[in-house]
């Protein structure tokens, strides 16, 4: 079986720079445990960094959200945490994808390569949960129609509680599996 996991966005500007988030900075034991759990029983792991230059402002996503972060080769733009293990040299079963925007269209080649074809399984956990894990949800969703994917509810967070819960919902209406 091939199970994947994706880990979407969690970076030091997500947690505690330029987008902090309380509710981000409380995922880190939770996902560094099921990222080792998954590498452990031959998964396969994927990282999303968000990733901008410093014309960033200058893009469409730039003028509607108008901060700049996770700009490349920064201290905000590295894995947050004890994730950032990750970053350094190449582990067997895990990826890194560099996406510029909230979803990122090369995700499915970047799956198919890791995996070695469409995987079985996908559980997904990160941030922002109404933004960029939503977003790529909806792209793997679309490229791997038989794979079970799963929402890891308490291993995202959106940009607050309500925001959390109302992207959930529009998940578990698109016949996403969501998991506590």
């Amino acid at each position: 079986m091939r199970e994947l996991l994706v880990v979407i966005d969690y970076q030091n500007d997500f947690v505690t720079g330029a987008l902090k988030n309380d509710a981000a900075a409380a995922l880190e034991a939770g996902i560094a445990a099921r990222v080792e759990a998954h590498l452990e029983r031959g998964g396969r792991v994927l990282f999303t960094r968000d990733t901008h230059d410093t014309a960033y402002l200058e893009s469409r996503e730039g003028k509607f959200l108008p901060l700049p972060h996770c700009i490349k080769g920064s201290d905000g733009w590295s894995l947050y945490g004890s994730l950032s293990r990750y970053e350094e040299g190449v582990r067997d079963g895990v990826s890194i994808i560099n996406k510029p925007t909230f979803g990122c269209a090369a995700l499915p080649a970047e799956v198919m390569a890791l995996c070695g074809g469409a995987p079985d399984s996908i559980e997904i956990c990160g941030v922002v949960t109404n933004i960029c894990v939503i977003s790529n949800a909806i792209l793997l969703h679309s490229s791997f129609l038989n794979s079970r994917i799963a929402i890891l509810k308490n291993l995202c967070a959106g940009t607050s509680p309500e925001a959390h819960a109302r992207a959930l919902d529009v998940l578990a209406g698109m016949g996403y599996e969501i998991i506590d």
